[in-house]
């Protein structure tokens, strides 16, 4: 039963997102002294590198308001274009030009931080102290496994919209009718949901079967089209997931992973990157990544046309079995914005 503290949907700005790890950047777009604006909830924030100090703030100078972001690194301080009071790589306020050196500084004008790290080749922000780790991937580190990013992609959808739909796999022989999706696996069966150790996430293993229209051997005829294929989803709260698929006709391995930044209501920015152990050129690698766009935008075809941005947590949509796994995740991420931490 519903109370008045139990959250009821689930938007990009949703309050409860503030307190865990979101992606806003891919660190090779981070230059040093070069300020960078990004956006995460609906809040702008100003990154920087400081002496190799990365540093993250919200994108205001508390003397009028101006971007940060506009300005500029001064030797180790951070420079508001307006009227250059600097900041030091902690957010304090470090001097005052129009003051002159050695004055008194005005009180209350330390920035306002926020928690960054970097990792997976992403810059990681915080807005609170989050309650949730940043999801952990076996696979990245395997040297057999090739890292073939996609580009970022801004979406017109809801974070937990493209995560609902990733999750799903009752939609495959429907959506992805034009690259994947295998009629003859409509029907889904019975699957189960483990809750990992955190509370934050769970994993789901899945066999079935696909047209692997990547698989050269098909058009030789050595290799049926049809072909079966496990699955192991990994979802770390609030906007990760990990798919490990493995083809065993071919041997192939490819996790497919996204990360997902809530940018504002409207718009979310897609970072995802396979990890795959059939590339070994940069012209495979290439086509890999390719297809995958092409299943991205039959994905993309759905999401972008839903009637809002917003996913339910309590009442407003129609559950089966077969959506057992995306129940989980609207658990979960009810838990996430009702500021709670119990499992």
């Amino acid at each position: 039963m519903t109370t008045d503290n139990t959250p009821t949907a689930l938007t990009n700005t949703s309050l409860g997102l503030r307190r865990a790890w979101h992606p806003v950047l891919r660190s090779a777009d981070l230059l040093h002294n070069a300020p960078q604006r990004v956006m995460l909830l609906g809040e702008p924030y100003v990154l920087t590198r400081i002496n190799n100090t990365l540093t993250a703030f919200v994108d205001k100078c508390p003397h009028r308001n101006a971007r940060l972001s506009d300005g500029c690194v001064v030797g180790e301080h951070l420079q508001c274009p307006y009227h250059g009071w600097e900041y030091t790589a902690q957010g304090d306020l470090a001097h005052v030009p129009a003051l002159g050196a050695g004055a008194t500084l005005p009180p209350n004008t330390a920035l306002s931080p926020a928690r960054v790290i970097e990792k997976y080749d992403l810059v990681w922000i915080a807005p609170e102290e989050p309650v949730t780790d940043i999801i952990a991937l076996t696979e990245w580190s395997d040297p057999s496994l090739r890292h073939v990013w996609l580009p970022p992609l801004t979406i017109n959808a809801a974070a937990a919209q493209f995560i609902d739909n990733f999750l799903d796999f009752g939609h495959f022989p429907f959506v992805h009718a034009g690259t994947f999706g295998s009629g003859e696996d409509e029907n889904i069966h019975e699957y189960s949901v483990e809750r990992d150790d955190s509370g934050w996430g769970f994993v789901v293993n899945y066999e079935h079967t696909i047209e692997n229209n990547e698989d050269p051997l098909v058009a030789t005829g050595e290799h049926p089209l049809v072909q079966p294929r496990t699955m192991r989803y990994e979802f770390t709260a609030p906007f990760s997931c990990n798919l490990r698929l493995n083809l065993p006709t071919t041997g192939m391995v490819n996790a497919i992973v996204t990360f997902c930044q809530p940018v504002d209501h409207n718009t979310t920015c897609l970072y995802s990157v396979m990890l795959r152990n059939d590339c070994p050129t940069d012209e495979l690698a290439q086509a890999a990544a390719a297809y995958e766009m092409d299943i991205l935008a039959e994905d993309l075809k759905i999401i972008e046309g839903l009637y809002d941005k917003v996913v339910p947590l309590e009442r407003g949509q129609v559950h089966t079995r077969a959506d057992r796994n995306t129940v989980e995740f609207r658990r979960i991420m009810q838990r996430l914005l009702g500021g709670t931490s119990r499992i």
